[in-house]
């Protein structure tokens, strides 16, 4: 196998899921992205800048705080979209993706944790984000 092959083997593809909480069918599906991706990579870099900055600082509430607005970034990164099985409709509660949406969907009491939990769970496996060839 040579860089080139083996770079091609490793290459990552959003990914589209449905989300079951209790294994129901729901209608909704989110694309996520992979941990490689930019969007993923460039929430990462931030949240490592501000660590070490409010280390040197010796700031850690500030880190504190940090953290838990990480994990909140780090969830609307891996997310590229939504769509509903039967289409957006906000009258019937399906709201049309946006970042802000989401944002609202995961700090909902009764449902963030579970998207929380959802999101977690299906973008910490590699192997699902891997492109296949026809042959594969």
């Amino acid at each position: 196998m040579n860089l080139n092959e083996i770079k091609s083997a490793v290459e990552t593809v959003d990914r589209e899921v449905e989300f079951r909480p209790v294994g129901d069918p729901t209608g909704w599906f989110f694309t996520l992205r992979h941990e490689s991706s930019q969007e993923v990579q460039e929430c990462m870099r931030r949240f490592q800048a501000k660590v070490r900055d409010l280390t040197l600082k010796r700031k850690t509430t500030a880190y504190q705080n940090a953290v838990t607005q990480h994990e909140d970034q780090l969830h609307v990164a891996h997310v590229a979209g939504w769509r509903w099985e039967k289409g957006d409709d906000d009258k019937k509660g399906r709201p049309p993706f946006s970042k802000q949406e989401l944002r609202t969907v995961l700090n909902d009491d009764q449902l963030g944790w579970h998207v929380k939990k959802f999101l977690d769970e299906e973008v910490g496996s590699f192997e699902d984000f891997l492109s296949r060839s026809e042959n594969s």
